[in-house]
């Protein structure tokens, strides 16, 4: 009973434990917030980026690809909800009305999608396309009247004799160019000539239909829609028109997108087997697999923080160690009266473990609520700052994100609780048994 009593009187008498306390709880604290909010950024990211692409793709389709036959085999999977054809084309973009006669300023390096004239045309069927990405509610997202498009029904319908371009709203916003301003895109082809293959461009005009904004500030300042069937007229090869329902991607959504990488070896073995002799092989991948740069980015600079932030956890544990170190020096009068009077090594072992791991209990219990505390609250308290002090901890526009996100892991919260309180007793154990092996006759030489 003396080894707990002794423990915690120790523990609230002495002023300098609570330097071992407060170490751990740093440690504790600043590993959960923040794994808890780049593990929101990338649960956020990864569905932005799914909305985006949806959720499998078929690429790499041949030159004469048929939307309505393909369309016909994909169908056969259940798993398989809805498809939509795209044509996915590189160019430029050029405003061409006199509000935008001369360049706009280029966007700071906070403001992702700065108006640079290379983007990716998407080619998209609206009323297929909104049943396999987010692009309805990115369009009716827009909420400023001049950026906003006329009937977010039929965005793509044409504006008078021209056929329609939605822009990202940072790009349509930074070039200030209103609702109908017309705009040239740049296409690029190869022909075939007498000569060889060439690269032949074109550049038909577009009018201004609004602005769309998909919550991925990448994807916006990157990317413009345009009706697919209007792309369709733009592109000719070899002065054919393409085929009426020709398309070189296909988007797809599942019934059950957490089996989507099964559903992708499926429906790539069955385009495998109905493939035509010297047809080409196509590529069928998930919106992960499409987007795995991305998310692999994220996903190392978290692992990365984890390796920096355990630093902070070894020097709490050094911090307990040299604690407990200065305990046993202090209290080696103590050692020997208690040894004298009848108390095994084993006693005081246990005495110095119980004040060492009483230390590391307490930290990682304050760590653990400090630090959901914080990442729930986190965004308010940006917000407050932000708007007293023009100081932005978490810059969301970064990020294009609406609030400062996180997700809190009860694994890696158990993990890091338990790592800390294992630390603080491994630390302890040293001086623990230095204390247990103390000579009493040494310390009660003087008495």
């Amino acid at each position: 009973m003396y080894r707990w009593f002794l423990a915690l009187r120790w523990l609230v008498t002495r002023p300098i434990n609570l330097l071992g306390v407060l170490a751990i709880t740093v440690g504790v604290w600043a590993l959960i917030v923040v794994v808890s909010i780049f593990s929101g950024y990338l649960t956020e990211i990864g569905r932005h980026l799914q909305s985006s692409t949806s959720d499998a793709t078929v690429v790499r389709l041949p030159d004469d690809a048929s939307f309505a036959s393909y369309a016909a085999i994909l169908a056969r999977d259940a798993n398989v909800a809805d498809l939509a054809p795209r044509i996915v084309w590189q160019g430029l973009v050029h405003p061409l009305g006199a509000q935008t006669a001369t360049a706009p300023k280029p966007a700071g390096m906070a403001e992702l999608g700065a108006p640079t004239p290379f983007v990716s045309i998407l080619g998209v069927d609206f009323a297929k396309e909104q049943r396999v990405s987010g692009i309805a509610d990115w369009v009716r997202g827009i909420a400023e009247p001049g950026l906003r498009v006329a009937d977010a029904a039929q965005p793509l319908a044409p504006l008078g004799a021209l056929p329609a371009v939605l822009l990202g709203r940072q790009r349509l916003a930074d070039s200030g160019a209103p609702r109908g301003e017309r705009v040239k895109l740049t296409l690029g082809r190869l022909v075939h000539g007498r000569d060889g293959e060439a690269l032949d461009f074109h550049d038909p005009e577009f009018a201004v239909a609004g602005a769309f904004e998909s919550n991925f500030a990448a994807f916006d300042g990157f990317n413009v829609f345009v009706d697919i069937a209007a792309l369709r007229e733009q592109l000719l090869v070899d002065g054919a028109r393409i085929p009426a329902d020709w398309c070189n991607e296909i988007a797809i959504r599942l019934v059950d997108p957490s089996r989507a990488d099964e559903t992708v070896e499926r429906l790539r073995n069955l385009l495998e087997s109905n493939r035509p002799p010297h047809g080409p092989s196509l590529l069928v991948r998930t919106w992960a697999d499409a987007n795995q740069a991305q998310i692999s980015n994220v996903s190392h600079q978290r692992g990365l923080l984890k390796l920096v932030l355990l630093v902070i956890m070894v020097v709490a544990a050094f911090q307990v160690y040299a604690t407990m170190s200065m305990t046993v020096a202090e209290k080696q009068h103590d050692i020997g009266i208690l040894t004298a009077l009848g108390a095994r090594r084993g006693g005081v072992l246990v005495l110095f473990l119980a004040t060492g791991v009483s230390i590391a209990l307490v930290g990682a219990a304050l760590g653990v609520g400090l630090g959901c505390l914080t990442a729930v609250q986190l965004d308010d308290f940006n917000t407050l700052m932000r708007a007293s002090f023009g100081i932005d901890l978490f810059p969301v526009r970064v990020y294009n994100l609406k609030r400062v996100p996180y997700e809190l892991d009860p694994v890696w919260i158990g993990q890091v609780a338990g790592t800390a309180i294992a630390l603080g007793a491994l630390v302890t154990a040293i001086p623990a048994w230095r204390a247990a092996r103390h000579d009493p006759a040494v310390s009660l030489r003087n008495d």
